[in-house]
């Protein structure tokens, strides 16, 4: 396959500035030995770099013989992106540098998401506050990522389905609009998770991994050299809805038995409200205040750490639930790393060593031998930063070209 000049000179571009991104400070003979380019050709990239304001010298290196030579990095301010992610009980909006800094952050309930107009406008409402109140310049906003839970087009920005929001072909990106007139990227949240952690977190070093998000509901994403792993419609990575029982409880997506119906932190508040409805000794209402409303994973994980034998139960089972599924994302996949993220990780070791054990327990002898399990560096901030990772890759990809940001 041929391929003509311009092509060339445009993905030359583009992997000198994702090298400087990633190992800067760093030299023009470094950068040359990486990519296997020139060291003219190098030159003539980084002026162009240099020149639109997105890199800079940094002074000089050890010298190896003759003259020192001079260090490029990434310039981190000069652009951001703006990452919004739509969870189930919150909304986050943050504003990121171009090294993955948070510069503002400005989050708010979820609340009800039907009809979905409604819950769009306060989210509209919202980032036009992350854009004021943290007061950069609108000119520096390259885009908005905007993400949530569900089957998306992502070339359109329809929701196909949502479970978790009962929302079914709505058109988000439309929905919000061209904010500003600068680019709007929809995603789903589990793969911006994923995007968000191989930059800028847990699996940085990592090639093919699969990020797990342990939340309100159950979601994943398969990452292999720095792309989604998609499937044939769009669709890979919905672990929360693999079935596990047949006649289990039924699910947000409809079908029985589905993982996130057995083992969420939903499922987990749920089944601890039904044994407290029926009268089952527990102390777990009280790490509620009393409320049976306001009963949740968290209240049932603290209840369990203490003893709470009922409680115990509750998060034992789910836990087991959830080693079988991943034994069974193992079983299949065999990834180089699995990063652990959502709310149940904020359990530390009581969760995370429980739920390897019952990893280990149940995937096929052997297979996944050389999996290695990371916890999120990220936390509850990972879907927002993989949002705003969306612009910056896109960015990277066009070799720090700001025309698109223009188009409307």
């Amino acid at each position: 396959m041929k391929y003509d000049k311009a092509f060339i000179a445009q993905i030359n571009k583009k992997n000198v500035l994702d090298v400087i991104r990633t190992k800067g400070p760093i030299n023009k003979s470094q950068i040359a030995k990486i990519l296997g380019l020139s060291i003219p050709t190098v030159m003539k990239i980084s002026d162009e770099l240099m020149m639109s304001g997105v890199i800079q010298s940094v002074g000089k290196g050890e010298s190896s013989g003759g003259k020192r030579p001079e260090l490029l990095e990434l310039i981190s301010d000069a652009f951001y992106m703006i990452g919004v992610d739509i969870g189930r009980s919150k909304t986050i909006s943050i504003i990121m540098n171009l090294n993955g800094d948070i510069l503002f952050r400005k989050n708010m309930e979820t609340g009800q998401t039907n009809p979905p107009a409604e819950l769009l406008d306060r989210v509209k409402r919202l980032i036009n506050q992350t854009i004021e109140e943290s007061r950069i310049s609108t000119n520096k906003l390259l885009g908005i990522g905007v993400v949530t839970p569900g089957l998306i087009d992502v070339e359109k920005g329809i929701i196909i389905f949502s479970p978790d929001f009962q929302w079914e072909n709505m058109n988000l990106k439309e929905a919000i609009g061209q904010i500003l007139h600068i680019p709007i990227k929809i995603e789903n949240s589990n793969r911006a998770l994923a995007l968000g952690e191989g930059w800028f977190g847990a699996a940085e070093q990592a090639t093919y991994y699969v990020c797990i998000n342990l939340g309100y509901g159950i979601g994943s994403a398969i990452m292999e050299k720095g792309k989604f792993y998609l499937g044939n419609s769009g669709s890979s990575g919905e672990l929360g809805h693999m079935t596990l029982e047949r006649e289990g409880p039924v699910c947000d997506c409809g079908n029985r038995g589905c993982l996130e119906a057995l083992a969420s932190g939903k499922a987990i508040a749920d089944n601890a409200r039904a044994a407290i409805a029926n009268g089952i000794d527990t102390q777990i209402l009280e790490y509620a205040n009393g409320a049976i409303g306001k009963v949740e994973a968290k209240e049932v994980f603290e209840a369990a750490k203490d003893g709470d034998r009922c409680a115990e139960k509750i998060v034992n089972t789910a836990i087991e639930y959830l080693g079988i599924g991943i034994a069974n994302y193992i079983n299949l996949l065999d990834p180089e790393m699995i990063v652990l993220a959502g709310g149940m990780t904020k359990n530390g070791a009581y969760f995370i060593d429980r739920l390897e054990r019952a990893i280990l327990k149940r995937k096929m002898k052997f297979a996944g031998s050389n999996v290695k399990f990371e916890v999120s560096k990220l936390g509850e901030d990972a879907a927002a930063i993989g949002a705003a990772a969306l612009i910056l890759k896109k960015f990277i990809e066009h070799g720090g070209d700001t025309q698109e940001r223009r188009k409307k």
